[in-house]
């Protein structure tokens, strides 16, 4: 059926009354307007990470941290020459296992902070210790090492919960929870390193004890 003009305008003007009313009653694009604006701002920003007042700090010390763990690996890596160079092949095993394991938490952090695009630089490295006179030397000097990357951790998280960047927060908590078992460890092998002078042959046994969790790991 065809129609005729007078009735093709009545019938456009009845469907822009129809979209008039619907958008009448549509609900406001206020939101979404904003999204897109939010999105656009952020996609055109100079700065790839921004978040709160304490960005600045938060950064640099995310960078410190990354640092932190390569700079253990390495310690872990000179603890563990240390120990094959004195025929004790179960604490040379143990440390070398801790030296991938801390370079494995830099490329964690690492591999968040791209996600995140933080802005990372990677800094020099200290040449770690090598010259300890006993291994009871090398274990104190190891839960020093701890005790600092857990302090490193902490103010890294203070600065986090500051400019309430959860994301990050969340990241660190898996950390913290290493560190304690970490320092309790290597408290208690510590106290069996101490007493080889009362119980011969206690370190020996210590040694083999931890080559074979090194090789289970």
């Amino acid at each position: 059926m065809r129609t005729t003009t007078t009735e093709h305008q009545l019938l456009s003007l009845i469907a822009v009354l129809l979209i008039s009313t619907v958008l009448a009653f549509a609900p406001p694009l206020t939101y979404d307007t904003k999204y897109r604006n939010l999105l656009n701002a952020e996609s055109s920003s100079a700065t790839p990470f921004s978040i709160g007042g304490a960005s600045d700090e938060l950064l640099e010390l995310f960078n410190k941290q990354v640092t932190q763990e390569m700079a253990a690996s390495q310690f872990y890596l000179s603890a563990s020459i240390w120990f094959d160079g004195r025929d004790w092949e179960g604490q040379a095993k143990y440390m070398l296992a801790e030296s991938a394991e801390e370079r494995g938490h830099a490329l964690q952090l690492i591999d968040f902070a791209n996600k995140r695009n933080i802005p990372l630089k990677l800094q020099s490295l200290d040449a770690p210790d090598c010259d300890w006179s006993s291994p009871e030397d090398v274990w104190k000097a190891v839960l020093k090492l701890e005790q600092a990357n857990t302090a490193s951790l902490l103010q890294l998280a203070e600065a986090a919960n500051r400019c309430q960047d959860y994301a990050v927060l969340a990241c660190l908590n898996p950390f913290h929870m290493e560190q304690v078992d970490a320092e309790d460890k290597i408290g208690s092998i510590i106290a069996k390193v101490t007493d080889e002078n009362r119980t011969p042959g206690l370190l020996r046994q210590l040694d083999h004890e931890l080559g074979l969790e090194a090789g289970q790991a």
